[in-house]
């Protein structure tokens, strides 16, 4: 039997193992991105050069290659042309309404807000002056209104540091808008789901260990979350109604979420695709033995079935950054450890880290005895 023809909307460097899964199941990928750092271009059936952002391109270019289904994976800012040639050409989809609800970190909160969901208090901020005239409570965060990828954040104590910031949020925000929301304290989860046809079918929650302030870049993910059964059921119940208040009838999800100290939960957001790191081209599969990237591609395609989950096992992913040196020791020491699945380290200076895209190597591990604490073997062996 032929496989399915999917177009992919981007083919930069973070979607490489998403389309490596793709290619190694037989889907006949058909690539739309910038030529420049197109480095998943190889895997492609056909590669066409063209702004994902030119819609109407991209919707001639489908058409024209009689596509079963459209993705973009992880990419968040290929979201509104997907859904435009999906409406036109009958493929399965969210709303443009759902599009317009998930691409502003401020329509996402009132959304939210509307429909009795717990979210930090927030501002949209247009401009310099309005820091100043806002009621801002501090510690605040100051974010891109529509950035990703730990892209642009801050946490600030005061009106000067925010002030500092907010031209280095503005420069990660697509529309030059910027969210300034309350700082949460606790801790950090991810959740993933796939809806279909509005019912939502969860899969996993990831504890999120970051660098804290400023950045809060991402260093380590670890599935299945340390949390109880009735601290899990909430955190479900919360997404579930966040799904359904955001439209996200129709593709995967990525929700962030916090639990403070005082045992409250806070939607942070959602994206209506694929969550990065690891999280869902790796950590879902090593925990459940559930491939939640080919979940995501029969969707596209009209083939989804419900996800039957019957395995349990430990899984995570370490980062090798400037603020995580001791990864890349730990990659030379363990790499040829029995849990360990797959490991990169790339030669060369470490950058300073302002983003998640600041990493220079990681190291993924399944286990079935427990989470594999590198930190700790680290300094035993000291």
């Amino acid at each position: 039997m032929k496989m399915k023809k999917i177009a992919v909307l981007g083919a930069n460097a973070p979607l490489l193992p998403f389309y490596k899964q793709a290619y190694a199941m037989g889907y006949r990928l058909i690539g739309i991105a910038w030529e420049e750092g197109a480095v998943c271009k190889k895997y492609c059936e056909k590669f066409y050069p063209v702004s994902f952002a030119d819609k109407e391109k991209v919707l001639d270019i489908c058409r024209k290659e009689k596509v079963d289904g459209i993705t973009s994976f992880s990419l968040e800012s290929a979201l509104p042309t997907l859904v435009y040639v999906a409406h036109h050409l009958g493929l399965v989809s969210n709303t443009e309404e759902c599009v317009e609800l998930t691409k502003s970190k401020f329509a996402m909160r009132k959304a939210f807000a509307e429909n009795g969901i717990p979210v930090p208090g927030y501002h949209l901020i247009h401009n310099e002056a309005d820091l100043s005239d806002k009621a801002i409570k501090y510690p605040a965060i100051i974010k891109p209104a529509d950035g990703g990828g730990s892209q642009g954040i801050n946490k600030c104590s005061n009106i000067e540091e925010l002030k500092n910031a907010y031209n280095f949020a503005k420069d990660h925000s697509r529309s030059k808008t910027v969210i300034v929301e309350d700082f949460i304290d606790g801790r950090e989860f991810s959740v993933e789901y796939l809806s279909c046809k509005g019912q939502h079918y969860f899969l996993q929650i990831t504890d999120k260990v970051t660098s804290g302030a400023p950045h809060f870049i991402e260093m380590q993910h670890h599935q299945p979350a340390n949390i109880s059964e009735p601290q899990s059921r909430a955190i479900r119940n919360m997404v579930e109604r966040a799904l359904t208040a955001l439209k996200i009838e129709n593709s995967p999800s990525h929700t962030e979420i916090k639990l403070n100290s005082r045992g409250e939960l806070y939607i942070i957001e959602i994206g209506a695709r694929l969550g990065g790191g690891h999280i869902t081209s790796d950590l879902v599969r090593l925990s459940t033995g559930y491939d939640m990237v080919k979940g995501a591609l029969e969707l596209s395609t009209g083939d989804f079935t419900a996800p039957n989950i019957n395995e349990s096992h430990f899984a995570g992913v370490y980062f090798y950054s400037k603020l995580a040196e001791y990864v890349g020791d730990v990659i030379k020491e363990h790499k040829d450890d029995p849990e360990v699945i797959e490991y990169e380290l790339k030669e060369g200076e470490l950058p300073e880290a302002y983003s998640n895209a600041d990493r220079m190597g990681y190291i993924i591990y399944q286990s079935d005895k427990g989470k594999i604490n590198y930190e700790f073997t680290r300094s035993k062996s000291k």
